[in-house]
């Protein structure tokens, strides 16, 4: 060990005399240290990056799961309001639906003087024949338990409350509550972001033809969106970005461009079956945008660094 020392520092000695080697050896060096030093430092502001973009877009997720959550809570409380109202009990228990439907058509009155335009109550009555009724109305009859989610129906996609409503344990009737997925695009731009609702092709099927008919405009990948709902500016860029770029919000989970960060989330129905997707989002641009902030971050971050490692290879040699 102390001969190899030695022996480095005999060269380093005689490579000294040699003042253009010397320098050009320096040189080498310092280059390669620098050019080591930007390289993981360039790896680690990426990686950095990335883990920002994957917390932003579980932000996203949750932020979607905690609206369609809220829209549960609202939803139960119109149900409570039903269940104070002893005028509309009685009329279900007495099968008296004329009663019961003058009393919705006064909820959903109230909803639309309110401005819930997409808001919307129905009864079913429990003594029909079920088989008048599609699935979940019918599971919830049938089990006398509620049945909460997105569904598509045959006048569009809504999330959706389907609830018994019982008497001493009695099925009196099934109250269905139902708001347009679409109503989340403005709950979403109140937090500047944005949410476009994209429907797998093969649930158009469901929707008649009033209901889709010059309404849904293809993206891409069997994926459509019903074009006035929406800004048409950002699901333009999924339209532009192709298979190629569609692929790489899918494997990535987000994708950034000059002009939006995106992520999505699938959409299952009430069944469980895949209906479409929700993409989410925000404008690149403004200096509050958090893609700017984590840009000038990293940016800074390693201007200062590559200062400090140019003038720790300076001081050593």
């Amino acid at each position: 060990m102390f001969s190899f020392i030695k022996m480095l520092q005999n060269f380093l000695r005689n490579l000294k005399k040699n003042k253009g080697l010397w320098f050009t050896t320096l040189s080498v060096i310092s280059i390669l240290g620098i050019s080591f030093s930007m390289y993981i430092l360039m790896t680690m502001t990426q990686n950095v990056s990335k883990e920002v973009y994957i917390t932003m877009s579980e932000t996203y997720e949750t932020s979607l799961k905690n609206r369609i959550n809220k829209k549960e809570e609202n939803f139960k409380k119109l149900v409570a309001s039903i269940y104070a109202n002893n005028n509309i009990l009685t009329a279900m228990e007495q099968n008296n639906i004329n009663a019961v439907e003058s009393i919705v058509n006064t909820y959903n009155e109230n909803f639309l003087k309110a401005g819930f335009n997409e808001l919307s109550m129905k009864f079913y009555p429990s003594s029909n024949q079920i088989n008048q009724y599609r699935n979940s109305i019918n599971s919830v009859i049938t089990n006398k338990t509620k049945v909460f989610g997105v569904e598509v129906l045959n006048d569009g996609i809504f999330v959706i409350l389907v609830e018994p409503i019982l008497k001493d344990d009695n099925l009196i009737g099934v109250v269905e509550i139902k708001e347009s997925i679409h109503t989340l695009k403005a709950e979403f731009e109140k937090d500047n972001s944005i949410f476009v609702f994209l429907l797998d092709e093969k649930m158009m099927g469901k929707l008649s033809l009033k209901a889709k008919t010059g309404k849904y405009r293809d993206v891409v990948n069997e994926y459509k969106v019903e074009e006035k709902k929406y800004d048409g500016n950002f699901f333009g860029k999924l339209i532009s970005n192709g298979k190629e770029g569609f692929k790489k919000l899918e494997d990535k989970g987000y994708l950034v461009d000059d002009t939006y960060y995106k992520t999505y989330k699938k959409i299952s129905d009430i069944n469980g079956a895949t209906i479409g997707l929700a993409i989410l989002g925000e404008q690149v641009e403004g200096s509050g945008a958090f893609v700017n902030i984590v840009d000038k971050m990293t940016k800074t971050v390693t201007t200062v660094a590559l200062g400090l490692v140019i003038s720790i290879l300076l001081f050593m040699f």
